[in-house]
């Protein structure tokens, strides 16, 4: 299991940071669009425990689709999405967000996943690029949020 992990400090209030980063629709505008094509809601409700979305990818020239579920969600505290279905044989995501009042919110994104040996991926990424390309689009993703929330 490979373990990628970002923080960035916003000058934002939580509730607003929490409800930028774990808007379904955000994902691609904050995602390098040379990874993230698209992202959408597929269930009745945003960023709910048990509902879904779908995100859009380009791995290496190859696109494809990854369906995350929400399975665990805090308000202004955590969200936990697994995918379900898509490229990985393994894929959890958790932000954590911390109010340090003055306005401002520290954010730790930690990415675990696990490539499949045979499968969609494995064809075009080798463990060490995808590893590269998911931790530079996961600090890119922290940039482009910053300063979207902190231009507010």
């Amino acid at each position: 299991m490979t373990r990628i992990q970002t923080q960035i400090k916003i000058d934002a209030p939580v509730n607003t940071v929490f409800e930028y980063y774990t808007n379904p629709d955000t994902i691609k505008e904050s995602w390098p669009s040379d990874i993230v094509k698209e992202s959408e809601n597929k269930s009745t409700k945003k960023s709910e425990e048990g509902s879904e979305m779908i995100v859009t990818g380009e791995y290496m020239g190859k696109e494809d689709e990854m369906i995350l579920e929400v399975v665990k969600k805090e308000q202004n505290r955590r969200l936990v999405t697994k995918q379900t279905e898509g490229p990985f044989q393994e894929w959890e995501s958790t932000q954590e967000f911390q109010s340090n009042g003055n306005n401002s919110t520290n954010v730790n994104h930690t990415i675990n996943y696990k490539l499949t040996t045979i499968g969609k991926i494995s064809n075009f990424l080798t463990g060490g690029q995808a590893e590269n390309k998911i931790r530079e689009g996961a600090y890119r993703a922290a940039l482009t949020g910053k300063q979207k929330l902190e231009l507010r």
